[in-house]
């Protein structure tokens, strides 16, 4: 990310540098382990990098990004969003949805239960 595009964006900043602060080497939550927590942590950084100032610019918030179930982690993929779950990194972004090649996932379904972001989760 440039200087200027996180002066920008200091949610941006913000939640880079929150998940850069969650360790690759161990997992933040249930349902997400080893080899498995490291690409995806790899990825949240990818996503941030490529799509990051633009998903900001559309009002995504963090937990709309990053959300997980608060006790249960990923294991509750009801409360999950799809870059957490996700197995392909997000190609698009707009106002409402996130492509991933084949997939969509729609940050405004109605009814969908809210969690927490990733990195608040305390177990």
């Amino acid at each position: 990310m440039s200087f200027s595009a996180a002066t920008a964006h200091p949610d941006l900043r913000d939640w880079r540098a929150r998940i850069e602060g969650l360790d690759p080497g161990a997992s933040p939550c249930p349902g997400l382990f080893g080899e498995a927590w490291q690409r995806k942590h790899a990825a949240l950084l990818s996503f941030l990098e490529r799509l990051g100032a633009e998903a900001v610019d559309l009002g995504w918030s963090e937990l709309d990004l990053f959300g997980i179930h608060p006790t249960a982690g990923v294991i509750r993929v009801d409360h999950c969003d799809a870059l957490v779950l996700g197995r392909h990194e997000a190609e698009w972004v707009d106002a409402t949805r996130m492509g991933f090649r084949n997939l969509t996932d729609h940050r405004d379904t109605p009814g969908r239960p809210r969690g927490i972001p990733i990195r608040a989760f305390g177990g």
